[in-house]
């Protein structure tokens, strides 16, 4: 039981270079999906908007890993 819970457990990158790696592909994946949402609904791109967002999302995401790294989750 113990090993499955370990293995379920939310963990982060195991360097600090991963925690920015993982942050810089969540900030392109997520600019990329806002711009095609921007694209579908209004029919033209924000690209300041949408590269505000997803710098947001891609902060939100470092903290969060930052946080679980320091706790060793």
């Amino acid at each position: 039981m113990e090993n499955a819970m370990k293995q379920s457990s939310v963990s982060a990158a195991a360097g600090w270079a991963g925690l920015l790696i993982t942050s810089v592909k969540v900030a392109v994946v997520g600019f990329v999906v806002l711009q095609a949402k921007e694209w579908f609904d209004a029919g033209t791109l924000d690209t300041p908007a949408t590269a505000l967002d997803a710098g947001l999302i891609a902060a939100g995401v470092f903290v969060l890993n930052a946080i679980l790294k320091l706790l060793k989750i």
